[in-house]
């Protein structure tokens, strides 16, 4: 039996932002599943020269509706963001309204990215009478003061924090992403567990079991493009360098490896990716590759070629988030070395499947580098189980059947 569904969040595919993109995802998923998706969310808005689009369309069986966010574009700018989000927030309101008079939803679904949607998810639970799933991608504000992106004074903290609360108290059920998340919600949120689905992120991009480290004869040769030697072991770090994601003990395992056959790639952005060239100069790193944010395919080639994968999370994160980029390697069928406590949800995933190495920030992490060279048992061993793992339980298919169910349960 079909559920109608009324899907509010201000990103949406075509926009660039990952929430946008993961949402059309599961709401084209939960059409295949037939789901009745209705999506209301703002024009593409996530980067300041994005594009209008048709303010409504049946996008792959999905009917979105786009609300104009005029000029407030771009997230360079925090005052353009915040009034952007007050825009977005007011005029999903009237047409979440106007859409649940018309139609008869059964389900009201919110992300938490940007902060505050929620809110429209509660009213429009509230003032209709329809069930309501609140999907948690961040803890907010925890993860803002946890970080320091913004400052702001203990009282602005303190109201955030009840319009949290609020929002989760009225939802039927709350998704997060892992069991440290949904353990921060019941200890700072008042949260009945419950109430609390996890359901993990996907990939993005999610590549089948096929995926080898085998080179196409029409597939970029990265070795020969980047310098890099045939039998060196390449390490690569991909995604968001940040407060969240540091990097310091994985330039503390090049500085390690500097007389050893091994290349360290750096692939990303954020605010901890600029100054790093400079970091590697001093520390005479000639070892390390850096990269800004390629094109998909020169991504996706880098990422087949690597032997391992990094990830990192700095210390008392792992209440807050869950580096999804570990689940793009481990589609990969790439052994994971992470950098993070030990029982986050990264760290019991690769301690109960054997598919890399665990190491509290901090730790010497070169060593496990240095066992890989000439050990490509080990490394396709461990890889071979990250990708077994990961399409038995982490895929796109696995997260949209998990979330279609929640949706059913809600009847």
């Amino acid at each position: 039996m079909s559920q109608n569904v009324l899907v509010i969040n201000q990103y949406y595919a075509p926009d660039v932002a990952s929430s946008g993109q993961l949402l059309a995802d599961l709401c084209e998923g939960l059409v295949s599943k037939n789901h009745n998706i209705s999506v209301v969310c703002a024009q593409p808005s996530y980067e300041i020269d994005s594009i209008d689009v048709s303010p409504r369309e049946n996008r792959d069986g999905v009917e979105v509706h786009r609300i104009s966010m005029w000029i407030f574009r771009g997230r360079s700018n925090f005052m353009f963001r915040v009034i952007g989000y007050l825009i977005f927030l007011m005029q999903a309101w009237f047409k979440a309204s106007s859409l649940t008079r018309k139609e008869s939803f059964d389900v009201v679904i919110t992300l938490s990215n940007p902060p505050f949607v929620g809110i429209l998810g509660a009213m429009i639970s509230r003032c209709y009478g329809i069930k309501y799933i609140a999907v948690v991608y961040d803890i907010h504000p925890d993860v803002v003061q946890a970080t320091r992106w913004i400052r702001l004074p203990d009282f602005v903290f303190s109201i955030w924090n009840n319009v949290a609360k609020w929002i989760l108290r009225h939802s039927s059920k709350v998704v997060v992403l892992g069991e440290g998340m949904k353990e921060t919600l019941v200890n700072t949120k008042d949260v009945n567990p419950e109430n609390i689905k996890v359901i993990p992120i996907w990939a993005r991009p999610e590549f089948s079991e096929s995926f080898s480290k085998t080179q196409n004869e029409d597939e970029l040769d990265i070795r020969t493009r980047f310098d890099i030697g045939s039998e060196e072991l390449i390490v690569l770090f991909a995604g968001n360098i940040g407060i969240m994601q540091p990097v310091d003990d994985v330039l503390e395992a090049a500085k390690k490896c500097l007389e050893e056959p091994v290349k360290f790639i750096f692939l990303g952005g954020g605010v901890g990716f600029e100054g790093l060239d400079n970091r590697i100069h001093n520390l005479k790193l000639h070892n390390v590759l850096l990269l800004r944010y390629q094109p998909q395919d020169v991504f996706e080639a880098i990422l087949k070629q690597s032997d391992v994968c990094v990830v990192t999370l700095a210390h008392g994160m792992e209440k807050y988030s869950v580096p999804s980029r570990a689940f793009t390697f481990m589609s990969a069928g790439k052994p994971i070395i992470a950098v993070m406590a030990e029982n986050s949800d990264i760290g019991s995933i690769i301690r109960k499947n054997d598919c890399g190495w665990i190491f509290d920030p901090g730790a010497d992490i070169g060593h496990a580098i240095l066992g890989c060279i000439n050990r490509n048992d080990i490394v396709l061993s461990k890889g071979k189980n990250a990708q077994d793992y990961y399409h038995r339980e982490l895929s796109r298919y696995e997260g949209v059947d998990k979330f279609s169910k929640l949706i059913m349960e809600m009847e």
